[in-house]
């Protein structure tokens, strides 16, 4: 992408943070209503969905005549995930976001619930309201697979015998189906072929199975609160990652995960013991495979890249995944 495209995609990013500011903006209601929606404004995450959308979009036929339709679009799409993080942070009890106090710690859960639901209250109605017909029941399907997701997780939760089909299957929803979103519906409301519509497809699931698993590794490669939360938090919560399952395969190490896994339940699970999880995972070659298994999904991503009609923001699609797979086992 030349610094002129560059400079465009800024000016449309900008223009997806006027949309969001619209979208949770208080009509009047004032009071805690008025407080909960000035918090989410003000939360600023990494708008990496509305960047895949806007991104994907340029392939399109139609991308100029559809570019402020796109920006609202991806705006809608960063608002799904903002809903699905405060109904995350309420199951997992969890104290900060990206460093900031949670919605469900500041406000408590019953507050947070209804937030989560005002958010998707307000992309409902735009949906219908801004014509979005056919993306708005591709973000019903994509709302329904995090569901299912999540619902998988929790049932694997502290199970010892949870497997890497099942973790694949809920990852799908928790992350790559919100990526397959952002992918398609910037392939469809700018014009692309079905055959490009296909590759954006795949592009986004295998770029979102490649970001849950770097997610995952990360969670033992940090020392402390990077990307604005605890090292192995999900293990302390019962949620075994890809890491841990590939390590729970080794017979020898297997049990002693277990017993940590106890520890966790019953509240015991510090310092020492998240230190020996580490080593555990890293020495029975859990944490290799994990990371290799994350560059796959790179490698799928760039597959799909390579299938689609030679454009400038191909190059920024795979710098972006290359910087993503900048993680290695050791940490």
């Amino acid at each position: 992408m030349n610094q002129f495209e560059e400079k465009e995609l800024k000016q449309e990013m900008e223009q997806v943070e006027l949309y969001l500011t619209e979208y949770l903006r208080d009509p009047g209601y004032g009071g805690a209503v008025s407080r909960v929606l000035r918090d989410m404004e003000q939360s600023r995450g990494k708008r990496l969905r509305p960047r895949l959308l806007l991104m994907a979009s340029r392939y399109g036929k139609d991308f100029e005549a559809a570019r402020s339709k796109l920006c609202r679009l991806g705006a809608l799409v960063e608002l799904v995930h903002m809903a699905s993080l405060i109904h995350d942070d309420i199951v997992d009890d969890a104290p900060l976001r990206r460093g900031l106090p949670t919605a469900q710690a500041k406000y408590g859960k019953d507050m947070a619930v209804y937030a989560g639901d005002l958010l998707l209250s307000r992309i409902v109605q735009s949906l219908f309201r801004d014509g979005f017909a056919r993306v708005g029941q591709m973000v019903g399907e994509a709302v329904e697979a995090m569901c299912v997701g999540e619902l998988g997780q929790m049932e694997c939760r502290w199970n010892e015998g949870a497997t890497v089909e099942q973790y694949m299957r809920n990852i799908y929803g928790k992350t790559a189906a919100l990526c397959r979103l952002a992918c398609m519906a910037g392939a469809v409301e700018s014009g692309c072929s079905e055959e490009m519509q296909l590759q954006l497809e795949q592009l986004g699931i295998n770029f979102g199975y490649m970001f849950q698993i770097r997610d995952d590794l990360l969670d033992f490669v940090s020392d402390a609160y990077e990307e604005g939360k605890l090292t192995q938090a999900d293990f302390r919560e019962g949620i075994m990652t890809l890491p841990v399952l590939y390590a729970m395969e080794d017979r020898q190490t297997k049990p002693e995960i277990i017993c940590l896994l106890h520890a966790a339940e019953e509240g015991d699970f510090g310092f020492e013991h998240a230190a020996r999880l580490k080593t555990l995972v890293t020495t029975s070659g859990g944490l290799a495979r994990a990371a290799a298994d994350m560059q796959m999904y790179a490698d799928r991503a760039l597959q799909a890249i390579g299938n689609l009609p030679d454009h400038g923001v191909s190059d920024v699609f795979r710098d972006l995944l290359r910087a993503k797979c900048k993680i290695s086992a050791a940490g």
